[in-house]
């Protein structure tokens, strides 16, 4: 079967008092090709999770000092870890239980002991969720540049033109041999251009990005496209 993500690519936060749980999980996702980190307790995971920015948070619910609801409740609440996949692991599935962990932003469970088919297998389909939410993010923002990039090009295209009629008009009243018959030329040239990269702003459905000024990407034109 074809996997949509690598697993090399993520990293798991194993959250879980007992170290041997902890181990125990750890060794199971390595050799599966995943990689962790791990925190023997709530404080410390939510700590982690804010410094490391893990795929997806395993979280034992019945810890103490801060149980994983409490946990998970705080780590919804911070823009760095809301939209991390947590999935509690528990021997405790009394409905009760269950509903307060859902209620406090838990994406699944797995119960304990944990079964490995089970535990990829949830694991792989909130990866994959996540996966799929943020292509649709990205599609959306993507869609809205280019919305907004073609309002500008239309916005733009009536000045060029009017910029292509004056230079004409005065390349027809300039003598060829004056200096200023060879600047209007100049400008007709990249009003031209500016023309064509507006009509293919317009087009673009697909597209790169490049470093800029300052740290700040900028669109690539000359790998745009419209496939």
């Amino acid at each position: 079967m074809h996997e949509l993500f690598d697993k090399s690519e993520k990293i798991i936060l194993i959250v879980d008092d007992n170290p041997v749980n902890n181990k125990m999980l750890q060794t199971v996702l390595e050799k599966n090709g995943y990689r962790t980190i791990s925190a023997g307790n709530g404080d410390e995971g939510i700590k982690t999770a804010k410094q490391v920015g893990p795929d997806l948070i395993l979280l034992d619910i019945q810890m103490p000092i801060m149980n994983g609801i409490e946990a998970c409740k705080i780590l919804r609440q911070d823009k760095r870890t809301k939209d991390i996949p947590i999935l509690f692991v528990t021997a405790d599935t009394d409905d009760a239980v269950l509903k307060e962990a859902f209620d406090s932003g838990g994406t699944d469970y797995v119960r304990k002991p944990v079964n490995r088919i089970e535990l990829f297998a949830r694991m792989e389909s909130a990866l994959t969720h996540q996966m799929i939410t943020k292509k649709l993010v990205e599609d959306e923002k993507l869609k809205g540049v280019l919305e907004m990039a073609g309002a500008v090009c239309h916005e733009l295209n009536q000045p060029m033109q009017a910029g292509l009629g004056y230079s004409e008009l005065l390349l027809m009243d300039a003598p060829r041999e004056k200096a200023l018959y060879s600047t209007v030329k100049k400008i007709r040239k990249q009003i031209n251009r500016m023309s064509k990269i507006t009509a293919k702003l317009m087009q673009i459905t697909r597209y790169e990005s490049k470093d800029y000024i300052a740290g700040t990407r900028i669109i690539d034109i000359d790998k745009a496209s419209n496939g």
